[in-house]
Order: C-alpha cells, then structure tokens, then sequence
C-alpha cells in the first residue's frame, strides 16, 4: 500500500479527514437505519415467510462479503476517491426501488445493490480511519468512527418517527425524489411509505457533501498485493472471530429485533424504539469501554462483552413482556456489541499496522462481520421458522458461548 502523505503535513489535515469521515459515515447510516425498519416491515406486508425474510435480508451481507474480496483490487485500479464515488453511485439509486415494486427477485436485487454500494463506502471509511495518522488513544478515534455508525443506526427509526408525526415535512422533503422516481419507473409506488423511502435516499446522498469537501485530504490508498485477507485473518484470530460473533447479533437484532417485538404484542412505534435503544447503547457505551480499553488488555474486554451479550440473549425472551425493561436490555445489548466492534479493530489495528496490511485488515474485519452477519440472519429466520418468536435470541446465545468458549482456550493470561 502507498499512501499520499504530502497533505499530512498540517496538523489540522487528520482532525479534517476524521470530522469528513465520521460525518459521511453518519448520514449513510441514517438511511441505513430508516431501511433497516421499512424493508422488513414491507416484506413482512407481502405476507412473505420469516425464512423468506431472513434470506432476503441476508443478500445485504453476501454483498458485503462480495466487496470484501474485491476490495484490495478494486483500490488497485481506481483508488479510494474513486471508489467513494462509485459506492455512492450503487448505493443511492437503489434505496427506490423498493416501494415499486413486490416482486421478490427484483426486491433482493436492490438488497444485494445496496449492500455493495454501502459496505463498499463504510469499508472504505474505515481503512481510511486506520490511516489517519492519530496514534494516541487509538481505541478512542476507532470509536468515534463506529460510533457514528451507532448514532446513524439509532437515528433511522427516530427520523421514521418523526417524519409519520409531521406528514407536511414528510411531503415536501420526499416530493422531487418520488416524483422522479414515478418517471424513471413509469409507475405508481406500491407501498404508502414511499415518502419514507424518499427521504432514506435523500439522506444517503447527503453522505457525498462531507466527502466532496474533504476531497483534497482523502488519502490517496493503493493496494501492491504483498499482504492477503487470510494472513490478517489468522495473524488475529481472537479479534477477528469476536467480530464474526458480534455480526450475528448485530445485523440478526437489526433486522428482526422490530418485528420480534411486534410479534410479542409491541405496537409498531414500540418494536421502532428497540433498535433505536439497541443503538443508542451502542453511541453511549462504546466510546467509554473503547477509551478503558487503551489503558488495559484489550482481549479481555472482548471476552467481557462477549459474555455480556450472552447474558443479554438469555433474558430478552423475560424482558420483551415490559417494554421499559426490553429497552434497558437492548440498550446495555448494543452497547457490548459496539464495544466488541471498537476493541476488536483498536487490537487489529495495531497489529497490522503497516503497508498492504492495513487494506487487508480491514477488509478480513469486514469479511468476518458480514459472514457472522450473513449466517446470523439466516439462522435466525429458519430459527424462528421452527422454534417460534424466540428462535432470534436462541441464535445470538449459541454464537456467544461459542465465541465465549473459544476465547477462553486460545487468550493465555499474562
């Protein structure tokens, strides 16, 4: 890998790169988050099956695990500006499909569109994170990246909420796309919340300004082919089989956590907040398990949230009966996740370092995420499919003790 570095000279480049880059992340999430509640709740409308559900919603980390292996090449060829500006082409256009129309191929291949679009933005936001040359408190900048990923997440349902309570607002800020959309498609939307589908894409183009205006500091990355995904994969095996176990629960909560309350008898608006709760654990706990993590050994916060989030499966099927109770569940839920996500890339960081590796570490933790994330779902869906409502959180406990039982024969105590 060679890096650009004639813009690093100021001081103020790495603080202007960080803002850009945790400013894009967030708007990409927000509508991450707005799909992460209308697209279940649409394919549940159209009466499809829970198994249906979840491998529907699993082509969003099967894109994923797709850009993970493209990606070092793909920087090869076109560099990371380039690439930005491609996910971005991928992304955004997709997000409008889904209200026109009800066919499943058509409604998984706007899944797969978006998932490569998006992964391939948050995965080169992250690598972009790594190199920024802040070397100080390193747990505390990976958090501010993956906590604005949480805020993102978390503020999806509350924009929905808030756009349903002002149907005015709504209207106007979702008009020019939809009525775009209507010409492009030649067709009337199926679903009524085409105006929320609206805003998701106008809020995912808005994650070009801050990258437009940070242009001249993105770094310019490039692959030379020295380092692979598996060698960083093996180099960390404990950090990165925490992420395969932490995209279990995170990609199984957001995408079923809504309707897994619904189907316990939570309105709509109620099973919304779940997620919501789940990511703001994730925003106000992860930076101070990331900032405790610098002054002590990361591995064993990782086995700590592990079982943490062990605990929490347990008990969802107890607390989803009283919602306050569900959302302080979820709440401390997200919050031992996030902090999994945090460590894990603080502990790989500094182990890949250097050159090629820091493009094929990042890549290997995303590749580990989007396989935990990709077998997470559909578990979860045939689970549920079999055992009932409880299927989700019986899926997420067996991947934790797994994770919880590995990581106590292979982490020596020092």
């Amino acid at each position: 890998m060679t890096t650009d570095n004639s813009q690093v000279s100021d001081s103020k480049t790495p603080l202007l790169g960080l803002a850009a880059n945790v400013s894009a992340t967030l708007f990409a999430c927000i509508a991450l988050g707005m799909l992460a509640i209308l697209v279940p709740v649409q394919l549940q409308s159209q009466s499809f099956s829970d198994t249906t559900i979840g491998s529907a919603l699993s082509f969003e980390s099967v894109a994923s695990i797709i850009i993970c292996f493209l990606l070092p090449s793909l920087l090869k060829k076109i560099g990371m500006q380039l690439g930005l500006l491609l996910s971005t082409l991928l992304r955004v256009p997709s997000i409008m499909l889904f209200p026109y129309f009800n066919d499943l191929s058509v409604l998984i291949g706007a899944i797969f569109l978006h998932g490569i679009g998006c992964y391939m933005l948050l995965i080169l936001l992250q690598t972009w994170v790594n190199a920024i040359p802040l070397k100080k408190n390193k747990g505390l900048i990976v958090a501010l990246y993956s906590t604005s990923v949480s805020v993102g997440l978390a503020l999806g349902p509350v924009v929905i909420a808030a756009l349903k309570a002002s149907p005015d607002t709504l209207t106007a800020l979702s008009e020019p796309i939809v009525s775009l959309s209507t010409a492009v498609f030649g067709k009337q939307p199926l679903v009524e919340t085409v105006g929320l589908y609206g805003v998701a894409t106008l809020i995912s183009l808005l994650a070009v300004v801050p990258l437009a205006l940070a242009l001249p500091v993105i770094p310019k990355i490039k692959f030379t082919g020295t380092s692979t995904i598996l060698q960083s994969i093996t180099a960390s095996k404990g950090a990165m089989f925490a992420i395969m176990m932490a995209g279990v629960s995170q990609f199984g909560v957001a995408a079923f956590i809504t309707l897994y309350g619904i189907k316990n008898g939570l309105l709509l608006e109620q099973s919304a907040l779940l997620l919501t709760a789940f990511m703001l654990g994730s925003l106000i706990l992860e930076v101070p398990i990331a900032w405790l993590s610098d002054h002590f050994d990361r591995r064993y916060f990782i086995i700590g949230c592990a079982f943490a989030c062990m605990f929490c499966a347990v008990y969802l099927p107890i607390a989803i009966y009283t919602p306050v109770n569900a959302y302080v569940l979820v709440f401390v839920w997200g919050g031992v996740i996030a902090g999994i996500y945090s460590v894990s890339l603080a502990l790989i960081g500094e182990t890949h370092a250097k050159g090629d590796q820091i493009i094929t570490a990042n890549a290997g933790y995303s590749l580990m995420e989007s396989i935990g994330g990709t077998l997470g779902i559909l578990c979860i869906g045939v689970a549920i499919e079999q055992l009932g409502n409880d299927g989700m959180p019986y899926v997420i406990m067996f991947a934790s003790i797994v994770y919880f039982s590995f990581a106590l024969t292979r982490f020596k105590v020092e």
